[in-house]
């Protein structure tokens, strides 16, 4: 444990990165930085690889709903499983089933076999492994480190997040541009193989009790009802799921969008997530040196209302630097500021025992934003990609208005 003498000095000192004074933090973060770089390839490869396969932006809206179903469905499972078992073997394990997975991409693209089945097989595979793995990846952070220091360990984990949305595209497309796909999906089953260095020196963390159990159907009844019975979350919640239904849908098609919009390939798209990158990373250096600040609310339902307005603007720009520009910008907005609000928020207002399962319900959120990318990759080939980007921008706008500025919860809450 760290001294009360050492803590202040340390505080003082390193206010913005004080989470780190907790050892198994910092292999956590190590561990949680190169599955960043890992993911931040894993989409833009993928992407890529589909286009190869099909030059068809329906396609990859296809493959991305095939991840997307499984990865919504166990995302509830995984936060029963995170509460039921041993947290960081659950995260070694996925891990591992991850990296076997990709490598088995690789080898078939390497080999001249891939098919485009194969894509979609591996592809619901990999969505429900990894739905699994995301909520003891959050849930963990409550482990590692005092309540105090929460907002800035969920801040430094979400930065190391960001910083693989940096590296890990910039890193894909470099690949693919010098070597080929295939070369591409084998550095990112490595990447993902290569954290778990860090998580099995992990030792000291907290003896959790034997818990009851229960049905699954029970156990997921008892999160829902906490949820419920919280304004705080059912509010949270809610702005998260219309963030990344529909803000956040034009992720997983940024590639069809980059090649019809601004005419670029792998490397443009690739720099244009460098760019959302470091926006994040900016905005998730000043949330952790905000320490423990009150008006939790403002950041969370400001940096959403951000989003809506940076995004609308990204669709209507063809030229290639101002939308790295704005790009930079969104980046800073939706998971420099917003994203890891909510996280902070729904921690500090879940009990420890039922952290796993709320988490899950508010991992549900990315995960549907895969579900999302075919009806715009639709809207985008019906009408036009700004025309379905803006509309998708101004649906939230309108949810972020209700919940978070007509509706009082957050701003009376005593959590803020």
């Amino acid at each position: 444990m760290v001294s009360p003498i050492q803590a202040n000095r340390f505080n003082n000192k390193f206010k913005m990165f004080r989470a780190f004074r907790y050892n198994d933090f910092r292999l956590y973060w190590l561990s949680g930085a190169t599955q960043s770089i890992a993911q931040g390839m894993q989409f833009l490869t993928v992407g890529i690889l589909v286009l190869e396969l099909t030059n068809s932006s329906l396609q990859l809206g296809l493959v991305i709903l095939t991840y997307g179903i499984p990865n919504v469905v166990f995302s509830v499972l995984g936060g029963i499983v995170a509460d039921r078992t041993d947290r960081l073997k659950l995260l070694i394990s996925t891990r591992i089933v991850i990296s076997i997975l990709i490598l088995g991409l690789a080898a078939l693209k390497v080999i001249g076999i891939l098919e485009l089945w194969h894509v979609f097989a591996i592809s619901s595979l990999l969505g429900a492994v990894q739905a699994i793995n995301n909520p003891s990846r959050m849930a963990l952070i409550g482990d590692l480190v005092e309540r105090r220091d929460l907002m800035n360990g969920v801040s430094l984990f979400s930065m190391v997040d960001q910083s693989g949305q940096i590296l890990g595209p910039a890193l894909s497309g470099l690949v693919i541009e010098l070597f080929d796909v295939g070369t591409a999906l084998f550095v990112n089953a490595g990447l993902y193989a290569s954290g778990i260095f860090f998580l099995v020196f992990m030792k000291n963390l907290p003896v959790i009790s034997e818990i009851p159990k229960t049905a699954i159907l029970r156990d997921l009844k008892n999160g829902l009802y906490c949820v419920w019975s919280s304004p705080v979350l059912y509010t949270v919640i809610g702005l998260a799921f219309a963030f990344t239904f529909f803000a956040m849908s034009y992720r997983q098609v940024l590639p069809a969008f980059t090649q019809e919009v601004l005419s670029v390939g792998a490397g443009g798209t690739g720099l244009l997530w460098m760019g959302a990158g470091l926006g994040s990373l900016v905005g998730n250096l000043i949330l952790a040196s905000l320490g423990d600040y009150k008006a939790k609310s403002i950041i969370l339902v400001g940096s959403l209302i951000a989003v809506c307005i940076f995004l609308a603007l990204f669709a209507w720009s063809t030229w290639y630097w101002p939308s790295w520009i704005i790009f930079f910008f969104l980046g800073m907005a939706s998971t420099g500021f917003f994203w890891p609000m909510a996280n902070t928020l729904i921690q500090l207002n879940a009990p420890s025992e039922l952290r796993g399962r709320i988490i899950s319900i508010l991992q549900v959120a990315p995960a549907i934003h895969f579900l999302s990318a075919l009806p715009l990759a639709l809207a985008g080939e019906t009408f036009t990609w700004p025309i379905a980007v803006t509309g998708a921008a101004g649906i939230t706008l309108l949810v972020a208005m209700l919940l978070g500025v007509w509706n009082p919860t957050l701003r009376r809450s005593e959590a803020i």
